[in-house]
């Protein structure tokens, strides 16, 4: 153990974590802080507990504040508001002991281990401990002063103050007196004017934007308690800047009552790269796999360039992928006056200021022509699904690994151009048709399951088909991945089979199995192997109280036949894709590119137009962008409707205070306790909804898309860590644990401090 007072902290001790170096320097700078001392690790020795007793006895005995100091907290980039404990007004020998033992334990605790391995990815045993002892302050009032806003570094300082302990102000459970420079604000509670100025002089002397707490005694004296960068600058100011610029775009580049569909492309659990987007949104362009496979079934396709910026179906809205479905209609059957309506579900409905006279003369027509592939696809499913089987064994048996090693660069950006091309040309036209023909086919049982279930018992009924019904081939690779992480001998066979699959794989940046290796087994509990078969849908079907049953049965197995099949294909076309990722890296390799060739697009790759700094700018604005999350199906004039506060029921918007930006929908899920909270039962965008929160809830924010509370200011633990973790928040939403229920739809404004109900 070794024993530093903040006199003997220099430049050199950074080694001593963020908060306990910090306040070395400024005590040695002659600010006011109360006096105090490090411990590197907890004492072992009476001897070593005689050396900080006698160091106490010196100060005359105070009250003392016992605080960690971690490696990596207090940082630039990570504050750690609140993971470590603390403890206050220790006044005697053994409470010291005591304190210190469990501030170097707290390390361990579940939330700061959380925290530091989102952030840091590293465990919390290889990370030194250190404990800070300190004067306590007896305060009148405390605060939490930042020398420019940081929800937006083109503001001025804010501060926020309490009376009392500033402990109730950082955790959120008394709302602050709040401050800002661009405002003017007259208090006769403290002298304003002295924190400020203290806190200007702090953030010079480190030249840097400063975080400082603060306290005022009952004698009127100022202390700084700590000091330390703000964390989460980054984006920030840019990010309500975003927001507006894309409404604007969208707004200039398409029709008002435009509609985009996002749940083809679900499994992408974020924005996804330049390259990715750009390899399928070529496939939804006029040349591609989609075009091809709706002319396979009897529709018009995409035989012109389309009415969009992108000159493809697939376009990007805040970043994420989505399908343009309201110009999906003239592709299907021509020019008909109807318009597309995203509720309940996406569906088209006759709109009488669409009809022209060219409409009106090919109404003829178009009804023909629906009647035609209608009868079609009710009649030729059978003859599609032998079609796409025949298909599927052609091209398994065409599939041979190419050694490009070997290859110059210009033979290799060739080989690339040539793979890309036919992924999005050619090999995704059977899944395609498949996906239309399970959607055709799903819609069809549902309506014969309409009179004889309600809506709710529907979905129900087909979740319990799909869950005991289907044998695919991405079930028997899940059943084989246990089999492999239970017995390591079948892991080499494991990833030789399934190598060309991983986490994420839709997204050409993310590792496939073959490249993790054996990273990606654990340990598991055999019991998991064991999967329910008790029910016989069949028999399901057979016992329906309906004379349909036969019908509705036949329907199933065609829908099972079909949603089979589709895994298969995508079980086999993921073998070239990732086949074009390992291209892709070599071509990174050569080019000294690294990850930036993923945020290069297919044309740049191609014409060999590689800018590595153009390719940083792009992940950088994704990285600000993954604040905002949408529902699966948006329309354009709710976009706007959101975003401009043009509401129409006043009754649906709560406002309060934003504590960090972002633009989010989501499901609310309210907690009381976090202790009592299954997040596994939670889907996958849910609007974290308490009276406030505290360090103890850091898991619940990593399983969160955003956060709002009652209690808390700008300044917050739970505004520092939802800026820290990218995550929309807004408090100052009175009864917001009462008046939100679990499983309400909202969006969530936190550049506004704007809630709005779906």
């Amino acid at each position: 153990m070794t024993f530093y007072k903040f006199k003997d902290i220099t430049t050199e001790h950074q080694f001593l974590g963020g908060k306990a170096y910090a306040l070395g320097l400024l005590s040695n700078a002659h600010f006011s802080v109360p006096d105090g001392a490090v411990l590197s690790a907890l004492p072992i020795t009476e001897a070593e507990w005689e050396n900080i007793f006698d160091w106490w006895k010196a100060l005359g005995l105070p009250k003392l504040a016992i605080r960690s100091s971690a490696q990596g907290e207090d940082s630039g980039e990570q504050s750690f508001a609140g993971q470590n404990s603390t403890f206050l007004n220790i006044h005697d020998q053994l409470s010291i002991k005591k304190s210190v033992a469990k501030c170097f334990e707290s390390i361990n605790k579940k939330s700061s281990a959380l925290y530091r391995e989102h952030f840091l990815k590293e465990k919390s045993q290889s990370v030194q401990m250190n404990v800070v002892l300190q004067v306590m302050v007896d305060p009148l009032y405390s605060g939490v002063f930042f020398s420019v806003d940081p929800r937006s570094n083109e503001k001025g300082w804010v501060l926020e103050a309490i009376e009392g302990y500033g402990e109730d102000l950082v955790s959120g459970k008394k709302t602050p007196f709040h401050f800002e420079e661009n405002k003017s604000h007259i208090t006769s509670l403290f002298n304003l004017d002295e924190v400020v100025s203290v806190g200007n002089k702090v953030r010079d002397y480190f030249g840097f934007g400063i975080d400082m707490e603060w306290a005022i005694d009952k004698n009127n004296n100022f202390f700084v308690l700590q000091a330390r960068p703000i964390t989460a600058l980054s984006g920030k100011s840019n990010e309500k800047k975003l927001i507006q610029q894309e409404i604007e775009r969208l707004k200039n580049s398409h029709a008002a009552d435009t509609i985009w569909d996002g749940q083809t492309f679900s499994e992408w659990s974020g924005p996804p790269s330049e390259l990715t987007f750009s390899l399928w949104r070529e496939a939804f362009a006029a040349n591609g796999a989609f075009s091809v496979a709706l002319k396979k079934l009897g529709y018009l396709g995409l035989d012109q360039e389309l009415n969009n910026e992108t000159h493809s179906l697939l376009e990007k809205i805040f970043g994420r992928a989505y399908v343009n479905i309201s110009l999906m209609a003239p592709l299907y059957f021509g020019s008909i006056p109807y318009k597309m309506v995203p509720r309940p579900q996406p569906h088209l409905k006759f709109d009488f200021h669409k009809m022209t006279f060219s409409n009106f003369v090919n109404t003829p027509f178009t009804m023909w022509k629906m009647l035609k592939i209608g009868w079609r696809l009710s009649t030729e499913r059978r003859v599609f699904l032998d079609e796409c089987v025949k298909e599927l064994q052609l091209f398994k048996n065409k599939l041979v690994s190419e050694n490009y090693k070997n290859l110059d660069s210009i033979k290799l950006i060739e080989m690339f151009t040539i793979e890309s091309q036919n992924f999005y040309s050619m090999v995704l036209v059977y899944p395609l048709v498949l996906i239309i023909l399970i959607e055709s086919t799903n819609q069809s049982l549902r309506a014969m399951l309409k009179g004889v279930l309600s809506s709710s018992e529907i979905e129900q009924k087909l979740k319990l088909w799909m869950s005991h019904g289907l044998h695919t081939v991405t079930m028997k690779m899940n059943e084989d991945y246990q089999l492999a992480c239970l017995d390591n001998t079948k892991r080499s066979s494991f990833l030789k089979t399934y190598g060309h699959r991983g986490p994420g794989e839709l997204e050409l940046s993310h590792h496939r199995w073959s490249e993790l290796s054996d990273k990606i087994f654990y340990n598991i509990t055999p019991g998991l192997l064991k999967k329910d078969n008790s029910l016989n849908v069949i028999q399901d079907i057979r016992d329906l109280k309906t004379y349909k049953k036969l019908a509705i049965e036949k329907e199933w197995i065609l829908l099972k036949e079909m949603l089979e099949l589709r895994e298969a294909w995508k079980m086999t076309l993921l073998k070239p894709y990732a086949e074009l990722r390992s291209i892709v890296l070599e071509i990174a390799e050569r080019e000294s590119l690294e990850e930036t060739i993923f945020w290069h697009d297919c044309k740049e790759i191609v014409n060999h137009d590689f800018n590595k700094e153009r390719a940083i700018q792009r992940k950088e604005k994704i990285n600000i962008l993954k604040a905002i999350s949408l529902p699966p199906i948006i329309s354009l004039s709710e976009l706007k409707a959101i975003t401009e506060e043009k509401t129409v029921d006043k009754s649906n918007v709560l406002t309060g205070t934003p504590l960090s930006p972002g633009f989010v929908f989501g499901e609310v899920r309210v907690v009381i306790d976090p202790e009592n909270v299954d997040t596994n039962l939670w889907p996958d965008n849910v609007i974290l909804v308490a009276e406030s929160t505290d360090p103890g809830w850091t898991g619940l924010f990593l399983k969160s898309k955003a956060v709002i509370v009652e209690k808390g200011g700008v300044l917050s633990h739970c505004a520092i860590v939802a800026r820290e973790m990218n995550l929309p928040a807004i408090s100052e939403i009175k009864q917001c644990h009462l008046r939100l229920k679990d499983g309400d739809k909202i969006w969530v404004d936190g550049n506004n401090g704007r809630i709005t109900y779906s």
